[in-house]
């Protein structure tokens, strides 16, 4: 156990050091303090509630006896240390979520960094641990400052308790020691269907995306059946894990609590104790357990949370080494594109996605890209753009300006300008852009200004899709990416787009489904075979 512990730790401390926010100590230290603050006041406040009800305090000492005494003399000195416990609460859980929040920040601001340099995340790896596992790690914090300000909440109420009555603080305290047991019991179960949702979210996560990036298709093919049996499944399956992760950890938390209350009504049903244990005794008791609910509670966010710590200590740890050597822009080439003997596969995959590929793809054609769903073709993309790396071989291309449509538009609410200069880092002449959108033929019945402001809803499919093809010509690419770029476009507006293409001295690469729609020269077709993809061109 203390070797875990210790695992555990140097862990985080790897991982704090990622997250780059200042104070971290400090501010855990300010909640550490406010905690204990918060007993000595709850300890007061049920002692002068005793008093008052009872007139004894028979079971303090006279430096508790001098200060009860001062309190009820006093017609606001009560109702302000009332106050300062409830202030130095929320000042505590406050200053918690504050730390949370920005650890949470910071960690999804450093991974976004790092999946750039990566090269080969795919998509929605890198959504779970920017989102999911970013906003878990910020939460460690907060839930190991709970655990922490609970354990030390048991030493105060405990102190006090044996100070008052030890014996009949011995007989709870052997109880406490014998709900440890079911207590690890439970925790255990806890972490491993904790482990399990970590898994699962991340199939969900696929599973959502999957949908998502290929929603039209799915409607055309009328396949929607299908997927949502696929997405049902995996969200059941994250269900249960859920659920039984909150079912051990809730039997946890108010175990404690349910024992004391429980004991305590047994014995003052049966047994004449109300003149041996005070009610203070009574309520810091019952304080005391809720602590050490609390402190399982705790324990267990530690543990859930702390999944999510381990797996960004893998993800930094197991790094691959980035390949930048294997993408090469190499003007004096023969071909638009050149990839030599590559081999990609993504992060934490033992299965390539490719596999020793050769490919070359012609200056100044058309060459469509087609294979089933999951044949690699947005990945084949992908390596071409630079965004994925090959482990060996090399990918290369005789230009850096690349553009790329894809099937759902990136339109921003700015200006009509701000949206087509998206990304350029050129001086634009107005004349240009507006030569451009007369070309598309972007306005319907009216011309407006570039200063206008649009957004993805004021905006209709056809003018969204022109604005991401317009975009790539005013950033003078020179090879064009295309993934099912116009598969929401009628016939019409597609054959337009492409006469506008043809004209210009482009290469494009076309990733499609339906590519008997369009006139090309050359034909990739991917393939899978157990396992195995394989490359044809025709």
């Amino acid at each position: 156990m203390i070797s875990k512990i210790k695992d555990l730790a140097s862990k985080v401390l790897y991982v704090s050091k990622l997250t780059n926010v200042k104070s971290k100590k400090f501010k855990i230290f300010v909640s550490i303090f406010l905690a204990n603050f918060g007993v000595a006041l709850d300890i007061l406040i049920i002692v002068n509630f005793a008093y008052l009800i009872t007139g004894d305090i028979t079971y303090t000492n006279e430096i508790i006896n001098n200060i009860v005494s001062a309190i009820s003399t006093s017609s606001f000195l009560f109702p302000l240390i009332v106050l300062l416990r409830f202030l130095s609460l929320f000042t505590e859980r406050l200053n918690l979520e504050l730390l949370s929040l920005d650890v949470g920040k910071n960690l999804r601001n450093y991974l976004m960094q790092e999946v750039y340099k990566l090269g080969n995340m795919s998509i929605s790896d890198i959504y779970f641990y920017v989102n999911q596992v970013g906003s878990h790690v910020g939460s460690f914090y907060k839930s190991f400052s709970h655990f922490f300000n609970s354990a030390l909440q048991i030493i105060g109420y405990s102190l006090f308790l044996i100070y008052t009555d030890f014996d009949t603080f011995l007989i709870f305290g052997l109880g406490a020691i014998l709900i440890a047991f079911p207590s690890t019991y439970l925790l255990k179960k806890g972490k491993y269907f904790q482990h399990k949702v970590f898994n699962e979210g991340k199939n969900l996560n696929s599973t959502i995306q999957r949908i998502v990036e290929n929603v039209f298709l799915i409607k055309i093919l009328g396949t929607f059946k299908k997927e949502f049996t696929r997405l049902n499944e995996s969200l059941e399956n994250f269900r249960f894990n859920q659920r039984q992760n909150t079912i051990y950890g809730s039997i946890n938390s108010i175990m404690p609590s349910f024992f004391t209350i429980l004991t305590l009504s047994i014995i003052f049903v049966n047994f004449n104790i109300s003149k041996v244990i005070s009610l203070e005794f009574i309520a810091i008791l019952t304080r005391l357990f809720q602590s050490i609910g609390n402190l399982n509670n705790g324990l267990g966010l530690v543990v859930n949370s702390g999944v999510n710590v381990e797996e960004l200590y893998k993800l930094e740890k197991n790094k691959p080494q980035i390949y930048t050597n294997n993408y090469v822009v190499a003007p004096n080439i023969e071909k638009a594109v050149e990839i030599q003997g590559a081999t990609f596969k993504y992060l934490n995959s033992d299965t390539p996605i490719f596999e020793n590929i050769n490919i070359d793809i012609h200056k100044h054609s058309h060459t469509v890209i087609t294979g089933p769903n999951g044949s690699g073709k947005s990945t084949l993309l992908g390596m071409i753009a630079g965004l994925y790396l090959p482990e060996t071989g090399k990918t290369k291309t005789y230009s850096k300006h690349i553009g790329y449509v894809g099937v759902t538009p990136l339109v921003f609410e700015g200006s009509l300008k701000e949206n087509l200069l998206y990304g350029n880092n050129k001086v634009v002449d107005d004349l240009k852009i507006y030569d451009l959108l007369e070309e598309f033929q972007f306005f319907n019945d009216e011309k407006f200004e570039l200063t206008k402001l649009i957004s993805n809803k004021t905006l209709s499919s056809g003018q969204l899709q022109k604005i991401s093809f317009i975009r790539s010509l005013l950033n003078d690419s020179d090879i064009l990416l295309l993934d099912e770029s116009t598969s929401n476009l009628d016939e019409k507006s597609k054959k337009f787009i492409f006469s506008i293409l043809n004209k210009k001295k482009l290469t494009i690469i076309n990733s499609t489904h339906n590519f008997q729609d369009f006139s090309f020269d050359h034909h990739l077709k991917l393939t899978v075979s157990d396992g195995i993809r394989k490359i044809e061109k025709f």
